[in-house]
């Protein structure tokens, strides 16, 4: 059985290790040099620290990480804090080469620079062709599995992108900041969008958020801009965030497609993205990876519908908990939303625990 994976961010490299673990063999063909920034929620919950410790990275990932155990939340003129379920703040410029070393130390084949393009999926193989030095060259798999995130191209004739119209799109870049307390995730919320600060183990401040992609009165200028202004209109505003970095923006969110068919299959946000807001995507990436390893394993010698049979399991594997974050992101740009969010959970701090939990 031979097996590619395309992209070595959390996904990828996920799926690499769990396949190890199961005795698969595997290549992986990376297209970018590690360590590179992304945009990207930094914050990892109770959920993801269960699947860190299956991976057998959780040490690893503890010792370059920031832990976080406070929910800090500007919701129109009021402030929130709530205490958190154990988790940690990590970047992807440090959790994805973290990953990718264990990876290749579990003995995954690592091909990387490379770009490797889907050509043909057929019944009996899947050709693709890898880019790597300047030279390219044609390989055929039994399965490929695409991480490449929600910029993956070379699928769309197989694996189309159903873009929701007018989705928030992202943005991320980093700062310092006296202001920002260790351990705890701040956000801000208005009509414009939402914006997360947690403070990294490297002493950085992340910010990431999620903007309108246009027709309010807040969505207008450039990202950084709106993002300053969500700021200046929240409880935060006397925060000082100097020396930032480049800012770095995503396609609209809220992507769908098929995560599967044939032998091919999609994992993490190349098989869709429903805009999670503290980070949940690097966790529900890590969960639907090692599930998909485990169908693969399952099915050594029947890979023919094992994209099929992916698309199935994986629509159903996160279901609730997407559905949750769907309805809290939608919420958080209601002004009649955030105010009865914010009056009840001020009065009743308790009623947030199963919201939490049910994100978690």
């Amino acid at each position: 059985m031979t097996i590619l994976i395309i992209g070595g961010g959390v996904a990828g490299c996920s799926l690499a290790i769990r396949l190890r673990q199961l005795g698969i063999d595997v290549d992986l063909a990376e297209k970018e040099v590690f360590p590179r920034p992304k945009v990207c929620g930094c914050c990892i919950g109770v959920a993801g620290l269960a699947s860190l410790r299956s991976l057998g990275v959780l040490d690893a990932a503890r010792s370059v990480s920031m832990a976080t155990n406070q929910w800090c939340a500007s919701i129109g003129n009021r402030l929130l804090e709530i205490d958190l379920p154990d988790g940690i703040a990590i970047s992807r410029e440090v959790l994805d080469p973290l990953l990718l070393s264990a990876a290749q130390v579990g003995g995954t084949n690592i091909f990387t620079p490379c770009a490797a393009t889907v050509t043909s999926v057929r019944q009996d193989q899947v050709e693709v062709k890898m880019v790597r030095d300047g030279k390219a060259r044609r390989a055929e798999y039994d399965c490929v599995i695409v991480a490449s995130g929600l910029r993956s191209g070379g699928i769309q004739e197989t694996l189309p992108w159903t873009e929701t119209p007018h989705g928030p799109f992202g943005i991320s870049f980093t700062a310092d900041s006296e202001a920002i307390q260790p351990q705890r995730i701040y956000m801000a919320c208005d009509d414009d969008g939402y914006v997360g600060l947690v403070r990294l183990g490297d002493g950085r401040v992340d910010v990431a958020a999620a903007l309108q992609s246009g027709g309010t009165s807040a969505s207008k200028g450039d990202p950084l801009t709106r993002v300053k202004a969500i700021l200046s209109r929240s409880q935060f505003a006397r925060l000082d965030l100097v020396n930032l970095s480049p800012a770095l923006t995503t396609p609209p969110l809220r992507r769908t497609r098929k995560a599967g068919c044939g032998r091919l299959l999609a994992v993490g946000d190349a098989a869709g993205y429903v805009e999670p807001f503290t980070g949940e995507g690097m966790t529900w990436a890590m969960q639907t990876s090692i599930a998909a390893a485990d169908l693969i394993a399952d099915a050594p010698g029947d890979l023919q519908s094992i994209g099929d049979r992916w698309n199935e399991k994986q629509a159903t594997l996160l279901a609730r908990k997407k559905r949750n974050c769907r309805w809290v992101t939608s919420a958080l740009r209601s002004p009649l939303a955030r105010t009865f969010a914010a009056r009840t959970l001020t009065m009743f701090p308790a009623l947030a625990r199963p919201l939490i939990k049910s994100l978690n």
